[in-house]
């Protein structure tokens, strides 16, 4: 029998950074022995990744100045800095409330990147665009946050409550989505849960959460940020983040009533008849790189960023399919449950070792130093970005992934509900 103690054990594990990098290298590692039964690697091709990304970051960002990884470079495509024009309008009146209610728009635009409508489009009045994919989710969001949609204070909009995100009714979602309640009714409940299920989370925790007469994401940072001196630690709040959010994932590995979060079991090389817990934590590593420029704002560092990994995501997954360097030993739909689970796990683990060995090789042939040149910034203007235009480009290679990689566990992966 598992003891609650070895279970919380267990559950901590999961939720260290470090163990997200040490598992992916070891499935890495079994891919390149040609152990794995889903995936194979051809490391040998990695050059092409390579330049596909410089040549990507170069003519993006062609002097280097690359900005950090997270949903803030959604928020000002196009040209638009979205964010500025909103705290301009809200005039705060000191750094913690600044980092409060810009962390709870970054928390809030992670969790809800999620599968939307096949050929949903959003109109940006602001821009006086049509946008789509995950510009038109992070769109939708900001615009929402700054309508008071996630308020239950009708005096300060720019905020995320508890109580809001249980009471928020299709009706509004409706109206901020730009989308038919009629034709996408399905979607809208799911979505509606999604967002409940946060604002429970939130209110089960006051001891993260709860200040005052507010429970919000954003003040788990402010608190965060008055622990220390100055800099605030990346596994710190990638760990604060899970304890509470970690039942939030929905298919993942569990222990009797302990959810893993974003974990999957996969047989272990020595005995495959036990199962080893793979952790990606894709969405909360994605919430804590998002958080690095509010932090900056209220004049905190972030320390141990590179501890986080990149994403296992389709993005990543497409740049090193379409080269070569990682292939599939069967697309195959005739798979059972199990075995269609384990393939996701491994292109998602395998991608994420292969994220570092590219960035690796782009440092060396950059001659730069890993402080100079972090892995956040290597995802922001390079891997996310050619990965993304492969993915758009190749429709083919866009629908494979999206099916492989979406077993239909989990609600709030980028690539699938």
């Amino acid at each position: 029998m598992t003891t609650k103690a070895q279970n919380d054990n267990g559950l901590l594990e999961t939720f260290k950074a470090e163990r997200v990098r040490l598992v992916a290298n070891n499935l890495l590692d079994r891919a390149l022995a040609d152990k794995l039964d889903h995936v194979s690697v051809d490391i040998s091709k990695l050059d092409q990744a390579l330049i596909q990304v410089l040549e990507i970051t170069k003519q993006t960002y062609p002097d280097f100045q690359i900005p950090p990884y997270g949903v803030w470079r959604l928020f000002e495509a196009g040209g638009v800095d979205r964010w500025s024009a909103l705290a301009s309008a809200r005039n705060f009146q000191s750094a913690d409330e600044l980092l409060a209610a810009a962390s709870d728009l970054a928390i809030l635009a992670a969790y809800m990147d999620v599968h939307t409508p096949q050929g949903w489009s959003y109109e940006d009045t602001m821009a006086g665009t049509e946008v789509k994919g995950r510009e038109a989710a992070a769109f939708a969001v900001i615009n929402m946050f700054a309508a008071g949609s996630f308020s239950s204070d009708p005096v300060d909009p720019f905020r995320v409550d508890a109580d809001a995100l249980i009471r928020l009714e299709i009706e509004e979602l409706v109206n901020g989505l730009q989308l038919s309640a009629e034709q996408e009714g399905d979607f809208f409940k799911l979505l509606q849960r999604h967002l409940k299920r946060f604002g429970e989370a939130l209110a089960l925790r006051p001891d993260l959460f709860g200040e005052g007469q507010s429970t919000r994401p954003g003040n788990l940072v402010v608190k965060i940020g008055s622990e220390g001196w100055g800099s605030v630690d990346a596994a710190v709040l990638l760990d604060r983040l899970l304890q509470s959010l970690a039942p939030l994932w929905e298919g993942g590995a569990a222990e009797g009533d302990v959810s893993f979060g974003d974990s999957f079991a996969h047989p272990v090389k020595a005995n495959p008849a036990n199962q080893d817990i793979v952790p990606f934590h894709l969405t909360a590593q994605s919430m804590v790189y998002s958080l690095v420029e509010p932090l900056a704002w209220a004049g905190y560092e972030v320390d141990e960023l590179d501890t986080l990994t990149g994403p296992g995501d389709a993005e990543h997954t497409g740049l090193f399919v379409s080269t070569g360097v990682l292939s599939m030993k069967s697309e195959t739909d005739d798979l059972s449950d199990d075995q269609a689970l384990d393939r996701q796990t491994e292109l998602r683990a395998v991608t994420i070792a292969l994220t570092d060995r590219l960035a690796a090789m782009l440092r060396k042939e950059l001659d730069v130093e890993q402080e100079q040149l972090p892995l956040s910034c290597i995802l922001e203007g390079g891997t996310s970005r050619a990965g993304a235009a492969i993915i758009s480009e190749n429709r083919e290679l866009r629908e494979k992934l999206e099916k492989i990689m979406n077993p239909g566990s989990i609600f709030w992966l980028p690539f699938g509900a």
